[in-house]
């Protein structure tokens, strides 16, 4: 039997050579008698594989040929050339659900956990070989197993800070390596005895990432101090950061110190959380008194994200003393950003205009009101460790300016709807702050924060505040470069900005040109301004922004707002320094995720650059013969030889106001020449008050179907509406028999009615509401004119009322996300935004009824209307309704939405699906309307192209200014090493150290970007170099300029 199995198996050996390129499909069915499952393989010709997987696979090493076979019970089970084979189909829950793999073991796992209460079955014998009590053990250490108390003492010689575990017979109880007799010598390595220790204060403690007790802290004495050091200083070399410099009795280690500083940038833990768990780790019942150590451990830590920054900005290499830094040094800046002498070409200024907008400096100023501080401590008692040398601007000059510019008098007039940055400038909730919020200057295309481009606020968004900070971050840098400024409120902010400036303290006052400046309103921001400031200060419009959205303040925001709580209650010095360090830790991520960002963005504008060309060139060969005409005249405005804007469609059409103008003119033109009406009323009162009952009667339907009217005071003022409507059209019936006897006729004798509920519904007899034979009657045919120009009127009049509300309800959903908090404040935003869609919905009906009654007068041609039917899903904002919808970000995770973010933030004009309404106009008026509305859209499908030519343009340039920077960056570290000397000390060898340090991750960063950048290079798409040509030659510079980083550490 042995035998024939052998031979059976050695005869089956050279089938399963040949399967592995096999291609079969495998069929599954079961067997007659059901208990087994048959599989047959169908031999079939697979689809060639893409490129792509091609060059994939061919970095796999090859595997064997021999496929893979499943033993069981002794026999093979693998798919033969009959292609049948019996076996039991894999499954694997585990992989599908871990959780169900674990439950069913849930208490074999909650076992081991009680077992590691006791010993653990361990034999009581020590490592040692001694006869000593083998009851400690470490939960800090790989090996858990029991050790004698010396045993104990030479494994933690080194590690002095573990928790530790003491067996006393019933259970582990806590103790602590002091009690055990341990020393922590300080001033010699570990295991070299000290001639003359000195002991430090009884009782001194020592706070871990994860512990706070007492250790036994000795001094050297046995050397000189200029060798070991003070005594602040021998912590220090141990790695352990003294809370006082003169006799400490407190200390926390570096590790902890490193630990939550990340973990405060990442995750903005706060100190007081962090601290509380400590504690509860040492002793969660709280039984055992503690040292509270939490106020010195807040001003450690104030201290230690001071020097790291004094120590990232170059401080004790290239500055040898705090009075050496001068404003705005320790900030870091944009990599990207144009920096003139450091990546910019000397001759940069004599670029061609087509070419000059490639070296714009973006930046963007917006406020958070959520960064509040209230009114402790003061400015005397806690001034602050490195106030103005980086974010923050100096104080000394800021506050008398602040204290001195008193309410700002500015005035609204934005046509769009209220801007609250203005209206609230002087009351913005400031009971019981002493800080309302913070004004910031951020670079808008890149996000990083501008060196001192933050100011405090004491009420509002005053003007003058804005000024201080654009005007201290922007005097820091070359004021020749030209520059684009996005503000929310750009349209209103920007009418006397340079007449402000003079106003500002001399030594943070820019002197510029105002010919360099342009102001933009964001692209978010945009949508709640009216038309007008949509086509003035649109970034989709403007030349030479590529497509920057300018909305990194808000994103940044929402990066900054959980800090909001802790440094709320900070003094104003502690306050600042916290904002400072967050701040600069955001701009690190920012600088070394550029490869990424630029990556993604270069990707993007390629892919649309191509599309909106092509969709350019398809326009433009439609309208050839306009082409020259519309050229000039868009180029004539770009070039400010015009100031009609191309992109304004003419105001078509005349409103209710315009129509009721016109026919009083006329009335009183035939008072003059002594025609007399058949009434006081005169015809076209006799029509605006037939149109005016129409509109309670809508009013009054709406009520009624969006209302509950059960009280009795309701039902009161429902009957009382009523009955004034129907008194109102029993007065105007009696002018109808004046008029329009021939309507009144075709109307039934009686109107009865059972209920006055329906008194909406009673019919006006109005011209539109007659059929078309009675219409057509002579006495009609004047009436129906009339008619037709007043409900022309209503479209148009409605047509601007949707557009308003429209803008409205879009501050109003983006103020309440950003402002509104607490049940009170959001309440009344909701009744606001209920209110403003009330209005909405009248002038939507009052639209739709003026439609549908020029349709009868018109003879039924929808083309003689002039607008489109106005459909609830062409109520939306200039964008697709659905880009904006709350809640379409958060939907997108992780690298998804990174992936995604700058196409979902550019959305809207740039690749737009508008809604008529915002380029409607009344084709019946005029017959250029329709010539005049094609010339728009020609000219926004212009810009489209133009800006992602731009972008295409902007990126190639920010890529090669990013590698250059890091370049600049690096060899600036290597020269301080060299101006700092030779100093072959500890401390000399340390300055080098990190010198070099800080150039190779310069070097590295370079090396990466230009790596992934030529790895994913875009066809067709030439790297940074060709736009950097300026007369045929490329220019760089080596030029000194101070630009320091962040290096996580």
């Amino acid at each position: 039997m042995s035998k024939r199995k052998r031979v059976r198996h050695n005869s089956d050996i050279p089938e399963i050579s040949f399967t592995r390129k096999q291609n079969v499909l495998c069929v599954s069915s079961v067997s007659a008698d059901g208990r087994r499952t048959n599989q047959r393989a169908i031999p079939f010709t697979p689809i060639p594989p893409s490129p792509v997987k091609t060059s994939t696979r061919a970095q796999v090493k090859n595997f064997s040929e021999l496929q893979e076979c499943f033993i069981t019970d002794g026999d093979f089970i693998m798919a033969g050339d009959d292609g049948n084979v019996e076996n039991e189909r894999l499954r694997w829950d585990a992989a599908d659900n871990p959780l169900d793999e674990f439950k069913p073991r849930t208490f074999e796992y909650l076992k081991e956990l009680l077992r590691l209460e006791g010993r653990g079955g361990i034999e009581p014998l020590c490592l040692c070989g001694g006869k000593n009590n083998v009851v400690y053990r470490c939960h800090d250490c790989t090996d858990a197993r029991l050790s004698c108390k010396i045993c104990t003492l030479d494994q933690h010689g080194c590690r002095p800070f573990h928790s530790v575990e003491k067996w006393n017979g019933s259970f582990f109880e806590r103790v602590s390596l002091k009690s055990l007799g341990l020393k922590l010598q300080l001033g010699h390595p570990h295991g070299h005895a000290c001639l003359m220790p000195r002991q430090a204060r009884t009782g001194f403690v020592v706070v871990d990432i994860d512990s706070s007790q007492e250790v036994d802290v000795y001094f050297c004495m046995c050397q000189p101090q200029d060798v070991v050091g003070d005594h602040w200083q021998q912590l220090m070399r141990r790695e352990l950061f003294p809370a006082m410099s003169t006799q400490p009795h407190t200390a926390f280690t570096f590790r902890l110190l490193r630990f939550f500083h990340t973990l405060t940038l990442q995750g903005k833990v706060n100190l007081y959380d962090y601290y509380i768990s400590i504690e509860n780790r040492m002793d969660g019942a709280k039984i055992a008194p503690q040292k509270d150590r939490y106020e010195a451990f807040r001003r450690v830590l104030r201290e230690w994200r001071f020097l790291k920054m004094l120590k990232r900005g170059g401080a004790g290499i290239k500055f040898q003393s705090l009075t050496d830094i001068h404003r705005g040094q320790l900030a870091p800046r944009c990599l990207a950003c144009p920096i003139p002498g450091v990546n910019l070409p000397d001759d940069w200024q004599l670029a061609s205009a087509s070419k000059s907008f490639i070296y714009r400096k973006f930046i963007c100023v917006d406020a958070c009101f959520r960064l509040k501080r209230r009114k402790i401590s003061s400015e005397q008692a806690d001034p602050g460790l490195a106030t103005g040398l980086a974010y923050f601007v100096p104080q000394d000059l800021y506050q008398p300016f602040q204290k001195g510019i008193g309410d700002q008098k500015e005035v609204d007039r934005c046509t769009g709807g209220r801007l609250a940055a203005i209206e609230q400038a002087n009351v913005k909730f400031n009971k019981g702050y002493a800080t309302t919020g913070v004004v910031l200057c951020l670079c808008a295309r890149h996000e990083v924060v501008e060196p001192n481009g933050a100011v405090d606020l004491d009420k509002g968004e005053k003007y003058a505040l804005t000024d201080y900070a654009i005007s201290a971050s922007q005097s820091l840098s070359e004021t020749a470069l030209p520059r684009v400024l996005s503000y929310d409120i750009a349209c209103q902010y920007h009418k006397n900005f340079f007449n402000r400036l003079p106003n500002l303290p001399e030594p943070i006052r820019m002197e510029t040109d105002k010919k360099k400046w342009t102001f933009a309103v964001p692209k978010l921001h945009i949508r709640g301004h009216g038309v007008d400031c949509q086509r003035n200060f649109s970034l989709h419009l403007l030349c030479g922004v590529g497509q920057s959205d300018c909305e990194g303040s808000e994103r940044h925001w929402g990066n900054e707002g959980p800090i909001a709580t802790s440094t709320r209650e900070m003094g104003p010095g502690h306050r600042r320094d916290t904002i400072d360090d967050h701040f600069l830790s955001w701009t690190h991520r920012k600088r070394i995720g550029l490869g990424n960002f630029l990556l993604i963005r270069r990707k993007t504008a390629a892919k649309q650059e191509r599309i909106h060309a092509q969709e350019f060139v398809k326009l433009c060969t439609s309208q050839a013969s306009s082409m020259e005409e519309w050229s000039k005249m868009v180029n004539d405005w770009e070039n400010g030889d015009s100031d009609e804007n191309p992109y304004i469609l003419p105001d078509i059409g005349s409103t209710e106001e315009e129509v009721r103008l016109k026919y009083a003119e006329q009335e009183a033109e035939e008072a003059r020449r002594g025609i007399i009406p058949l009434h006081e009323v005169s015809p076209s009162a006799f029509m605006q008050i037939g149109l005016d009952l129409e509109e309670a009667q809508r009013i009054l339907g709406l009520d009624i179907q969006s209302e509950n009217w059960n009280t009795l005071k309701q039902k009161t003022d429902l009957v009382t509406r009523c009955a004034q409507i129907q008194r109102s059209i029993g007065r105007f019936r009696t002018l109808q028999h004046i008029y329009t006897p021939l309507a009144l006729a075709s109307a039934p004798t009686t109107h009865e009615t059972t209920n006055v509920v329906e008194s909406e519904s009673i019919p006006l007899l109005l011209p539109s509401s007659l059929d078309s034979k009675l219409l057509s009657q002579p006495e009609m045919k004047s009436w129906g004119e009339m008619e037709l120009q007043f409900r022309r009127g209503q479209m148009h009049s409605a047509i601007h009322e949707v557009r308003m509300r429209l803008s409205i309800r879009s501050g109003m959903h983006r103020k309440r996300a950003m402002d509104t908090r607490g049940q009170r404040e959001s309440k009344k935003a909701r009744d606001k935004m209920a209110k403003n869609d009330r209005y909405m919905d009248e002038a939507k009906l009052k639209f739709r009824a003026a439609w549908n009654a020029t349709k009868v007068l018109t003879g039924g041609r929808e083309d003689s209307i002039g607008y489109p039917f106005l459909n609830d899903a062409d109520i939306h904002m200039i964008e697709d309704p659905d880009v904006t919808a709350p809640g379409n970000n958060r939907k997108i995770k992780g690298a998804q939405f990174r992936e995604k973010e700058v196409s979902l933030l550019v959305k809207g004009e740039s690749r737009k699906t508008t809604s008529w309404l915002w380029n409607s106009f009344d084709s019946s008026e005029d017959s250029e309307a329709i010539h005049e509305a094609t010339q728009v859209e020609w000219m926004k499908a212009r810009a489209r192209d133009l800006r992602w030519k731009e972008e295409v343009q902007l990126i190639n340039e920010e890529m090669h200014r990013t590698l250059v920077t890091l370049q600049y960056e690096a060899q600036e570290w290597l020269s301080w090493v060299t101006e700092a000397g030779e100093d072959t000390g500890p401390e000399g060898e340390g300055i080098t150290a990190y010198a070099l340090r800080q150039a190779s991750i310069r070097t590295g960063l370079a090396r990466k970007f230009e790596i992934m950048w030529e790895e994913n290079k875009v066809p067709d798409v030439p790297l940074a170099e060709a736009s950097r040509t300026i007369g045929g030659e490329n220019g760089e510079s080596d030029d000194d300029d101070d630009d320091d980083d962040y290096d996580g550490r």
